[in-house]
């Protein structure tokens, strides 16, 4: 059995709501995901949401920086995405500047007024606390920095919850219990939605088909995740490639960075079917591409 799969189900069998792929497929349901936004945005009287989408994928073309929401919805013509982070990242707010970006450029046509932009609003559900401030919840807006008092209107919010404040009374008795849920702390008092949140998990691990679906869904994750292979061969085919030119170093970048996953997949005993489908997913390639490669690099039986 290869260490993929083997993290797989371990991650499987202890998943909790902070599981990234549990935490978007209990929340794509509305009766999950609207409690959520309706106690993290209490003063917006949210009533109803369109259906949420799961790992709503922007990428316009190969060449750019996708990005991939895990939970993205729209109430009332307001549009959230709403993520799970689970480790540090300390270029976290870039990374948020980058999804602002993104969700903005799906909204206008050419020609259309800057008006038409829509409030959105970007939600970051921490399992630590992102700025050591021991506040539950962390709102951004931009304001001028002489007054603190004149705010620039551009629609847009920012929010990140800490898990493990300590200023319980700064927020709802419905958002706090979904904090300690998150935290794996108890809840200050019985909160039916919390209950239908850890029924949907144990039901989700009672499925087979669905724990299919997550083997598939980490084995992707986990490709995307192979950061250092994937750089350490974009960097040494960038260096060679200098000689022929930027484009030909990019190229040769690329070549080198599915050279050295396939090394790596074959190291960790993957077999040619899990190697297809996460070549396929990890640098977008057709089934044919994908094939050629591994022929190239590996004879596999």
């Amino acid at each position: 059995m290869s260490i993929i799969k083997t993290n797989a189900m371990n991650n499987f069998a202890n998943a909790d709501i902070t599981d990234d792929i549990f935490f978007c497929r209990i929340m794509s349901e509305k009766q999950y995901a609207l409690p959520l936004l309706q106690r993290i945005f209490p003063q917006l009287n949210i009533r109803s949401i369109e259906q949420p989408i799961s790992q709503f994928t922007i990428k316009n073309n190969r060449k750019e920086h996708g990005v991939r929401f895990d939970v993205f919805s729209e109430a009332e013509q307001k549009y959230f995405d709403i993520e799970m982070q689970t480790t540090h990242d300390p270029t976290l707010g870039k990374r948020i500047r980058y999804y602002q970006g993104k969700m903005d450029s799906t909204f206008l046509k050419a020609g259309e007024s800057y008006d038409l932009l829509p409030p959105t609003y970007i939600v970051f559900i921490c399992t630590f606390d992102p700025f050591a401030e021991g506040a539950y919840k962390y709102e951004f807006s931009h304001i001028y920095d002489q007054t603190n008092h004149v705010t620039l209107k551009t629609g847009t919010h920012v929010i990140l919850l800490n898990a493990h404040g300590t200023n319980p009374g700064s927020i709802n008795g419905g958002l706090l219990n979904f904090l300690k849920l998150v935290a794996g702390e108890k809840a200050t008092r019985y909160d039916p939605y919390l209950k239908q949140i850890q029924d949907k998990i144990a039901e989700l691990k009672d499925n087979m088909q669905w724990r299919m679906s997550y083997m598939q869904e980490y084995n992707a994750i986990a490709v995307q995740e192979r950061a250092e292979g994937i750089e350490q061969g974009i960097a040494q085919g960038r260096a060679e490639g200098l000689k022929q030119g930027k484009a030909e170093g990019l190229k040769q970048g690329r070549e080198n960075s599915i050279a050295l996953f396939i090394k790596n997949m074959l190291a960790q005993g993957s077999n040619k079917e899990e190697m297809l489908k996460t070549l396929m997913i990890g640098f977008q390639l057709s089934a044919e591409e994908a094939n050629s490669y591994l022929h190239a690099n590996q004879s596999i039986k």
